[in-house]
């Protein structure tokens, strides 16, 4: 995977504009930046793990990489329907304070499965740098995105927005499990 295909890939399954559609807000509908760029920076030590850890980890649940990747691939498209289906994500309860960068933040808005099958999977094929590098990218978008004043017109054009990048995940899903028969 290019890196182009690795950014793209990345974008699709965090989905910034999605994402920033269930990130905690103050009330003039701004985002608490301190609060999702800790968030941020807690899924992207996340990436960093899955990635740094997903050859000696496919290695314990004796599945090849090759395997994995089509898995990987599989579970991307089902999510890509999901958003494709509800563009909003669903509203989660938010922890008091500085916790809320754990929940919502990191888990479940950043660290979704989606992009936890492309850690693992891309950790595995390119490398840890270039999974922390691709994921990282589309974690900054988000936290940028925080400084968005929500509107109902904002909150539309940031579903549009998310269901392209469900396109795009779509396409990274195709992709990977092509990769993964074809290595097979």
């Amino acid at each position: 995977m290019n890196g182009i295909l690795l950014a793209a890939a990345y974008l699709g399954a965090v989905a910034p504009p999605r994402a920033r559609l269930g990130l905690p807000e103050r009330p003039d509908g701004r985002g608490r930046m301190g609060v999702i760029g800790g968030g941020a920076v807690l899924a992207l030590a996340g990436v960093w793990a899955l990635a740094g850890w997903s050859g000696p980890l496919l290695d314990a649940l004796e599945v090849a990489p090759e395997t994995f990747r089509l898995a990987a691939g599989i579970v991307m498209a089902v999510a890509a329907m999901v958003v494709l289906a509800r563009p909003r994500p669903a509203e989660e309860p938010e922890a008091k304070g500085a916790l809320a960068a754990l929940w919502p933040v990191a888990y479940p808005r950043l660290l979704r499965a989606e992009v936890v099958a492309l850690a693992l999977t891309t950790g595995a094929k390119e490398g840890a740098a270039a999974t922390v590098a691709a994921a990282g990218a589309a974690f900054a978008i988000t936290v940028a995105l925080g400084a968005l004043r929500r509107t109902p017109f904002s909150d539309r054009v940031l579903e549009g927005i998310g269901r392209l990048a469900a396109v795009l995940l779509v396409l990274a899903a195709v992709f990977l499990m092509i990769d993964g028969i074809r290595d097979v």
